[in-house]
């Protein structure tokens, strides 16, 4: 049979092939097409039952390149890799130190010790108690510095032992607390929490610790209650306390004592009194802190 026999029976829609193999010709373009189909469907299958969007509920750091701060959630080698940055020394001679509280006197303390060349690790849960606005101005202080702050509870443990086994902590600057009088009258149970379980928290962890950190913490000069004498010496009564908020400093001061007698910690309380302006701690209360480490 000749090759003219297939010429279909409307001319000029299909141009005759001389090849002796006329059909493959013919259905090729067809064959290309289901192929070119099938497979980007199959791709398609893959896409949807393999391909998960990024969450920030499933990373760990919740990380956004624009804030280096490290959040709530908290793990991961990231994590560990700023926690190391930031408290690492840069010599062998300098300090690592963890600052618990974010708030006047600790941005002070940590900017100056950074300066120094001394590693620093910041801790804050930062509450609402104060306007957090200037916290967050600090915090992005510090970061340019490259003081990086966790965000997180001292009285959360297990986020404590974990810094303490990233980072061998030379010193810990206590800070953090719950602060005012009037306010222990609305919410007495946050000095207990702040103010007294923060600090039992933090040196369960630190006796455990191989070192033992030294620590340097915030008592209050209200410790001196309604003592009449001025001016205030350390010698003087401090068993008479006028507020739940010198109370949870006068227990605290016992609690650090007890630790002390227990397990060796060393254990330095400084009782603070009023401060205020932008460079006042700068000028005698941060060199005073850094001559106590």
């Amino acid at each position: 049979m000749s090759h003219l026999d297939h010429t279909p029976s409307t001319p000029g829609k299909f141009k005759i092939d001389k090849s002796p193999y006329p059909y493959n010709r013919v259905r090729w373009p067809s064959s290309l097409a289901k192929l070119t189909f099938w497979s980007f469907v199959f791709i398609g299958l893959i896409f949807l039952f393999f391909y998960r969007p990024p969450s920030s509920s499933t990373n760990p750091l919740r990380y956004d390149p624009s804030r280096r701060s490290l959040r709530t959630s908290w793990g991961g080698s990231t994590w560990e890799k700023w926690v190391r940055a930031s408290a690492r020394s840069r010599s062998r001679k300098g300090f690592s130190v963890l600052v618990t509280g974010a708030w006047f006197v600790g941005t002070q303390v940590s900017a100056t010790l950074k300066r120094r060349g001394d590693g620093v690790l910041g801790l804050d849960n930062f509450n609402d108690y104060y306007d957090p606005s200037p916290k967050r101005a600090r915090q992005a202080l510090l970061e340019r510095a490259g003081v990086y702050i966790v965000e997180g509870d001292i009285n959360d443990v297990s986020l404590l032992k974990r810094l303490f086994k990233v980072v061998q902590f030379t010193h810990v600057m206590h800070l953090a607390a719950q602060a005012g009088v009037r306010y222990a009258m609305e919410n007495p149970s946050s000095y207990v929490h702040s103010n007294i379980a923060d600090l039992v928290s933090l040196l369960e962890v630190c006796k455990d610790a191989n070192p033992q950190p030294a620590i340097v913490w915030a008592s209050s000069s209200s410790v001196y209650g309604l003592n009449t004498k001025v001016p205030f010496s350390e010698q003087d009564r401090t068993d008479q306390p006028a507020s739940l908020y010198a109370a949870t400093k006068k227990a605290g001061e016992e609690i650090a004592h007890t630790y002390n007698h227990i397990y060796g910690l060393s254990l330095t309380g400084l009782r603070f009194s009023l401060f205020m302006g932008h460079g006042v701690d700068r000028i005698w209360l941060t060199s005073f802190s850094l001559e106590v480490f």
